[in-house]
């Protein structure tokens, strides 16, 4: 999986049906993917000025020195070794509290950074998070810095990306010792599959086949799985801001990293410097509540696409309108489900693996005609695009291996921030309300979550967050969105008491640095001022 898309996709992976449905939300057990950023604007650059570091000479922090807890000093004290990576950038490991609750029993976990220094005078430090939950910032800031803020911002600002726990370099949450294991997981389609996927017997296949993944994740990874919340990567953030020298922390997160900065706002108000949300997370909506906004994000971003295909020359469908695109959709799905696909390496594309492709496509305008080609070739009996394209967006290798662990970390945190559905009877309930808000897409998101069997109980309730006393916060939603539904952006800037929201008329995932100067604008002039709106901007 590459890194949410500026999101985040998931898997709520059951095998049997092996249904696959979309979550950014913290509620959920899905897996979030990361769209790629876009290039910059026309006429734009990201590159070195005067004060960049020579070759041969790692940034060095000054730690805060502040007062902290006898059993936190040992880490808000450490001496980070810093030193030169890639592209004349600076690397760091830093030891974090295993269990922040329990910091005095010394059990650790580390935590990796990678820091793009300012091109001028520098300001300060910027955190950054794609998303996920399961994203790897450091990856992101490393691979493309230029694109994620503005070259404003980047002139004066020290660009920080890392690994929060359970990702990648960060103590990573692992699942199998065998590739083809979790390959097996997401792609097969056994035979015994009942054929009401919410009957008992389903359900209590998915369940089980959820505890066998939970169970594996715990061998695999040990005690640090249950340490994995949203609320435990929130406060290594904090002692990030102080070993960075930091006495504000300034953030941009996405899709995901919306919850990790309203969850920091949460625990830490009076540390809040210039922040932006791009693209949030409501943090009071449970398990339901977010499937229930994913299916119906991906229900409008694929009537948005039908819409554009059958205005376009070449659109696969041939329905008159979009009511029987959908429809036509609809059909496909439903003979996938029953008549997989044959793929040349062997595979079968069935309903849920589509679904995948399709998703995967649906974070940005920009994807939308190789969705049209995608449609193409499955309707002419070719799934290998439609294989290509899942494969891109779980990370998946040439030889089956996997680029990162995004998919394992997604699920280990979302399990432990929000309690998910168990009862049966709620699944059904649920799954009648995903329909009427997806009619086509409703099967992709109902079902038994990956997380109604993890082997730790939810370390976080959703709930509503305030952060009283923090700067202005700007959060940022597209009316649009597949993988964040605007609601949630709603939601997000009018729970906190400094929340500013931004509406952006516009398609795909984040909006925050893709040319539209009317969010743009205001948001650079947050970042370099300290000025942030002070109503609510429409664009």
């Amino acid at each position: 999986m590459s890194a949410d898309e500026g999101t985040v996709m998931a898997s709520r992976l059951r095998r049997g049906t092996a249904a696959a449905a979309i979550a950014a939300s913290v509620a959920l057990a899905l897996s979030g993917c990361i769209v790629m950023p876009p290039p910059l604007a026309p006429g734009a650059s990201g590159g070195p000025g005067p004060s960049t570091p020579q070759a041969g000479q790692p940034l060095d922090f000054t730690p805060t020195g502040e007062d902290v807890d006898a059993a936190l000093e040992p880490y808000y004290a450490q001496d980070v070794d810093w030193t030169l990576c890639a592209g004349g950038y600076t690397c760091g490991t830093i030891d974090a509290p295993m269990d922040w609750f329990t910091p005095e029993d010394g059990r650790s976990i580390e935590v990796s950074l990678i820091v793009r220094p300012a091109d001028g005078e520098v300001w300060g430090s910027m955190l950054y998070n794609p998303g996920g939950p399961g994203a790897s910032g450091l990856d992101y800031v490393q691979q493309y810095a230029d694109y994620l803020v503005a070259p404003s911002v980047l002139e004066h600002y020290n660009l920080v990306g890392f690994d929060p726990r359970g990702v990648s370099r960060s103590t990573p949450i692992t699942c199998y010792d065998d590739p083809r294991t979790l390959y097996d997981y997401l792609w097969e389609i056994p035979e015994d599959v009942p054929a009401d996927p919410l009957s008992d017997e389903a359900l209590q296949q998915q369940l089980d086949s959820a505890a066998e993944f939970g169970d594996a994740c715990l061998q695999f990874t040990g005690e640090a799985l249950q340490f994995m919340g949203t609320e435990q990567a929130a406060s290594d953030m904090d002692l990030m801001r102080a070993l960075l020298g930091e006495e504000q922390l300034q953030y941009l997160g996405v899709s995901y990293g919306t919850l990790l900065g309203a969850t920091y706002a949460d625990l830490f108000p009076e540390h809040v410097g210039r922040f932006v949300l791009d693209a949030a997370v409501a943090p009071d909506a449970t398990d339901a509540d977010g499937t229930l906004f994913q299916a119906g994000g991906f229900e409008l971003a694929l009537r948005n696409w039908m819409a554009d295909c059958l205005s376009t020359d070449g659109c696969p469908f041939t329905a008159a309108d979009v009511d029987g695109g959908m429809q036509q959709v609809g059909t496909l799905l439903s003979d996938l489900e029953a008549s997989p696909l044959d793929a040349s390496d062997g595979r079968r594309l069935g309903s849920s693996s589509m679904f995948t492709a399709v998703a995967a496509n649906l974070y940005s305008p920009q994807q939308w005609g190789t969705l049209r080609d995608v449609f193409a070739d499955v309707l002419a009996g070719d799934p290998d695009s439609a294989f290509a394209q899942a494969d891109r967006y779980y990370g998946v290798n040439p030889d089956g291996t996997f680029a990162d662990n995004s998919f394992e970390a997604l699920i280990g945190v979302n399990c432990l921030d929000a309690p998910a559905v168990t009862d049966f009877d709620e699944v059904r309930a649920n799954a009648q309300a995903i329909q009427q808000v997806a009619p086509t897409l409703w099967r992709q998101f109902s079902g038994m979550s990956t997380c109604a069997a993890w082997p730790f109980e939810a370390t976080r309730e959703p709930h509503v967050i305030t952060a009283p006393g923090a700067e202005p916060i700007i959060v940022i939603g597209g009316l649009n969105d597949p993988a964040t539904p605007y609601e949630q952006s709603v939601s997000l800037s009018e729970q906190l008491e400094s929340g500013v929201l931004i509406t952006v008329d516009a398609e795909g995932h984040s909006q925050y640095n893709q040319g539209n100067a009317c969010v743009d604008d205001p948001v650079n002039e947050y970042f370099l001022t300290g000025t942030a709106p002070t109503a609510n901007l429409d664009c």
